[in-house]
């Protein structure tokens, strides 16, 4: 990737949208200091891409912006928790996807039980469950954008192909309480 070429067409971009560095829009490059010392904070290495447009293009722009904020270093939007896991490996999409799919169909049906009552139980275990494979499903990542329509840039911190962002739909789902159903 010409990173170079990158960071001229951003700006020019943000130039045509009004946008300019140093004003809202296209936050400035971070030193290579910085970028060790928010990866020292989370424990990672970043991919050697997402690294290059932290340093040659943008903290930010296209992707939430990386800064820090007096204390530690953190992504626009993000929890603390959200980073929580970024030291775990990011699973195997299809693997992972599969579990998705098992629990989706495991979902307990009203119909299937006695009363409310044992229906409401086993919805709620079910719905712990289903939340915890959704979220390990983003394990290992940072969520960079919302592309919007379920779809994400991605960067795996530690993949078998560790050096680059991933652009997936992450269609990871959220289960409804028994009561909204």
């Amino acid at each position: 990737m010409n990173w170079d070429e990158a960071r001229d067409r951003t700006v020019a971009l943000y130039a045509r949208l009004g946008m300019g560095l140093g004003r809202p829009g296209l936050p400035e490059v971070l030193s290579e200091t910085q970028v060790r010392q928010a990866e020292e904070q989370f424990g990672v290495e970043f991919p050697e891409d997402y690294r290059q447009y932290l340093l040659r293009v943008s903290a930010g722009g296209r992707v939430r912006k990386l800064q820090f904020n007096g204390s530690r270093w953190d992504w626009d939007g993000a929890r603390p928790e959200d980073h929580d896991r970024l030291h775990v490996p990011f699973p195997d999409h299809d693997s992972a996807l599969a579990e998705s799919e098992d629990a989706w169909d495991r979902q307990p049906k009203r119909e299937d039980h006695i009363s409310d009552a044992a229906y409401e139980t086993a919805h709620n275990a079910w719905q712990e469950t289903a939340y915890a494979i959704e979220a390990a499903r983003a394990t290992g990542a940072v969520f960079l954008n919302d592309d919007g329509c379920g779809f994400y840039t991605l960067s795996g911190q530690r993949t078998r192909a560790r050096n680059h962002v991933v652009r997936r739909a992450c269609d990871v789902r959220s289960p409804e309480p028994a009561a909204q159903r």
